[in-house]
């Protein structure tokens, strides 16, 4: 583990490999209210941040972490339900041209840890996630700075959830496909 941290830092400090680097964050956001027969609203979000650096001179290829979040409350009748997530693992993003304005992005939460709340329960769940994007970015400031939006698709599987203190194992899923809004930086 030491040795990661070391590489990290050396990576993160060396000028050459930053000079190659990418810093990719995203974001989308709604909610909707629903008075019908039974009064219901939902509200949810969803981030990334990923920190990539080139992997071959054509800068086609970029590896790196990604840190991926998710929070969706729901509420009807008075009854409150709320689920979120922290995941975080290795990404890798193909730009499938070379001024990276097209760009698919895959990663391996291969941490993630939830939350779920319902009525008075509460429950923590850990396991793993896979996230997936297409992006269409355009370049806003000298091929540095890129906004775009892409279509992304999320899934985590939970294999453990913790109630109370006690741990047991679980079969609980969580998928979302959804747009959002996306911001490159390029140094």
């Amino acid at each position: 583990m030491r040795f990661l941290v070391l590489l990290f830092t050396s990576l993160m400090i060396s000028s050459s490999v930053f000079a190659e680097a990418l810093i990719d964050l995203g974001f989308t956001y709604s909610a909707d209210t629903l008075n019908a027969d039974a009064e219901s609203s939902s509200t949810q979000y969803f981030y990334n941040a990923n920190f990539l650096f080139n992997i071959d001179r054509k800068m086609q290829w970029t590896v790196g972490w990604t840190v991926l979040g998710i929070s969706q409350t729901g509420s009807v009748d008075s009854t409150n339900t709320t689920y979120s997530s922290f995941d975080i693992g290795p990404a890798l993003r193909w730009n499938i041209d070379k001024n990276g304005i097209f760009s698919t992005t895959v990663a391996y939460g291969y941490i993630a840890k939830g939350t779920y709340t319902s009525g008075s329960t509460n429950e923590t769940w850990e396991g793993t996630s896979l996230f997936g994007q297409f992006s269409f970015q355009a370049p806003i400031r000298d091929d540095k700075f890129y906004i775009g939006v892409s279509l992304n698709y999320y899934a985590a599987t939970y294999a453990t959830k913790t109630v109370s203190g006690v741990e047991s194992s679980t079969d609980a899923t969580k998928s979302w496909i959804f747009p959002m809004i996306s911001f490159t930086w390029r140094p």
